[in-house]
């Protein structure tokens, strides 16, 4: 095969492995329909709504980072219908709502083609194409934007199993540290520590030798405790690792923001999660600290992580005036809303001898 076209297939397997590159060159070829693109993305997992996450071709800028809801506009509405559609005349139209007329008039938009991304029944989200002159678009238009659509689906799915491949391989690669760590390092801690208990026993009544063994055995005790828990990081799931590694993040900010220590505590190794569940639980958490910091006086948070049962409990405690911290809130609705979707429970206990423990349970 000639070199060049060599670097070429390279490049091109290159980005499609990179989602924004694919999805941007996707836009490019979509623009021969119209003038401007975009492709609309789930906000978050859990969510409903779309976001206008890349285009190309706008003058404003309003565009960028849009939020379209299920049903509004022809973005929304395909969405919502999951089969193309489009509008020769974008602002007279009766088949859309029209909660984005400002914008599209202010792009100078007349006419909009709209399609689903899907990959194995599932919607990803919307591909768009707008031209800002009179005309029609019409089915072979809707095809072609189609096919597009069909590419962006295929680079999605290649760049998230590309990015599965790599978490396999690193935490493959962990665990085969951990379990050299285990074999050569764990090993020496216990025969130094068996060491000194047999130095102990057989030692004379020397107060001062005592006392200096006695604190090289704690050390080893520490160094052990130590050990086991890097080994418990390094085989712990990248999915398991990130939302540890999160956790620690947030309560690291709660203490600064508010001079309160927060503790994160890890009860069991935390189950590795699908992303629109740990999403929740992070959000969840979030909002519970933002409640404590906002209501509740306290002098310390814990937030603790185990597994009961095959869910996944996560509690969020603080010592501080209890009622002010239970009282139900928007984002504690939403929360809870999000928590019952996926089948989990959320329930905020207050103490009555002061304090509040956020509790969240979700299947695992």
């Amino acid at each position: 095969m000639d070199p060049t076209e060599l670097t070429r297939e390279h490049a091109e397997l290159v980005g499609l492995l990179d989602r924004r590159a694919a999805v941007r060159a996707a836009l490019d070829l979509l623009r021969a329909e119209g003038e401007v693109a975009w492709v609309a993305e789930p906000a978050d997992p859990s969510s409903e709504d779309l976001v206008l996450a890349q285009l190309v071709g706008d003058r404003t800028g309003l565009l960028r980072g849009l939020t379209v809801a299920r049903g509004h506009g022809l973005t929304g509405k395909v969405h919502a219908s999951a089969t193309p559609a489009w509008v020769d005349d974008y602002l007279g139209s009766a088949e859309i709502t029209h909660t984005f007329d400002r914008v599209i008039d202010l792009e100078g938009v007349q006419r909009l083609l709209a399609v689903p991304v899907r990959r194995d029944d599932r919607l990803l989200g919307v591909l768009a194409v707008g031209a800002r002159s009179a005309g029609t678009f019409g089915g072979r238009a809707a095809e072609r934007a189609e096919a597009v659509a069909h590419e962006v689906a295929l680079a999605v799915a290649v760049a998230e199993r590309a990015r599965l491949a790599r978490e396999v391989a690193v935490h493959e690669e962990r665990s085969r540290i951990a379990a050299n760590l285990h074999d050569s390092v764990g090993a020496l801690l216990f025969a130094i520590g068996s060491g000194m208990a047999g130095l102990s026993e057989a030692m004379g009544a020397d107060p001062e030798l005592a006392l200096r063994l006695s604190r090289l055995q704690d050390q080893a005790q520490e160094a052990s405790a130590a050990l086991r828990d890097s080994l418990r990081t390094l085989r712990a799931s990248p999915a398991a690792l990130e939302l540890s590694v999160v956790l620690q993040e947030d309560c690291s900010a709660f203490s600064d923001r508010t001079g309160v220590p927060a503790e994160l505590v890890m009860l069991d190794d935390p189950p590795s999660l699908p992303p629109s569940r740990t999403d929740v639980v992070i959000a969840g958490v979030r909002e519970a600290l933002l409640n404590v910091e906002k209501h509740a006086s306290a002098s310390a948070v814990v937030v603790s992580v185990a597994r009961r049962a095959g869910s996944l409990v996560v509690a969020v405690t603080d010592d501080g005036v209890g009622p002010a911290g239970t009282a139900s809130g928007l984002g504690l609705t939403t929360t809870s809303d999000a928590v019952g979707r996926l089948g989990g429970t959320l329930r905020v206990l207050p103490d009555p001898h002061g304090g509040t423990t956020w509790r969240l349970e979700l299947p695992c």
